[in-house]
């Protein structure tokens, strides 16, 4: 059976001491009611991840000894997904999903169609940020995605990736192996997906000015949490730890 996890960030890890609180700790002693002797597992989002023992377990904060560290190695392949805002839990799903499956950042997309009220910061960053937290948890990685502050289709900086796509559901010439034919393996790649009623026809020219492929997923219309759960699924399989 394998360890409880833990997400401790770096500030709360001094030499082979951890301090666990908030949620994390509440987690510890409400639902899994651990108590000082038992072995978990740490993991500090950067890549560490450690067996720990608990050494006390107080309302306030838990104190871990560390021991057996590991690293979790830097992915050779870097996916960075964009995606149209969606309201809901769709968006936590996608993010979710794409934990789970390996993305490497998460760029809340803002468009012409995107569903997205709210003024100055947006005030679900921290929602989804615990989203990735428990998906890292439950999926075992110890490096943990990037997650940006929403950005502006227009603002949008592709030239930063090896390669940069865009899925579109009105593309017409064709699906992601013809897109990518003779690309051979990109270090990293900008995934781009649009919102509830897709990118409009403006936006697509915009991306390709932006030197983005446009690709489509078959014949059938998706869900736009679907089509970041293909899409990410397929470019792992072609270029990333799918294969």
């Amino acid at each position: 059976m394998s360890l409880p996890t833990f997400y401790i960030p770096p500030g709360q890890i001094t030499g082979d001491t951890a301090v666990l609180s908030g949620d994390e700790l509440r987690h510890a002693r409400a639902t899994l009611r651990l108590n000082s002797g038992d072995t978990v597992r740490v993991v500090d989002g950067e890549g560490g991840s450690w067996e720990a023992r608990i050494r006390s377990m107080d309302k306030g904060k838990s104190l871990l000894a560390l021991s057996r560290k590991e690293t979790e190695p830097i992915p050779d392949f870097h996916l960075t997904v964009a995606m149209g805002i969606v309201q809901g839990e769709r968006f936590d799903w996608a993010i979710q999903k794409g934990t789970e499956l390996g993305v490497t950042s998460f760029v809340p997309l803002v468009t012409e169609r995107t569903e997205y009220g709210s003024k100055g910061r947006w005030k679900r960053l921290d929602r989804l940020w615990r989203v990735i937290v428990s998906a890292c948890k439950q999926c075992g990685r110890a490096r943990f995605p990037e997650l940006s502050d929403p950005v502006p289709l227009r603002d949008l900086d592709t030239s930063q990736y090896d390669l940069s796509l865009v899925f579109w559901e009105e593309h017409p010439a064709g699906g992601l192996k013809k897109a990518v034919e003779g690309i051979d393996s990109p270090g990293s790649c900008l995934m781009v997906v649009g919102p509830v009623g897709g990118l409009t026809v403006e936006e697509v020219e915009l991306l390709r000015e932006k030197g983005c492929l446009v690709a489509g997923l078959g014949s059938r219309i998706l869900r736009t949490e679907t089509a970041v759960t293909a899409g990410a699924s397929l470019l792992q399989f072609l270029w990333g730890d799918m294969k």
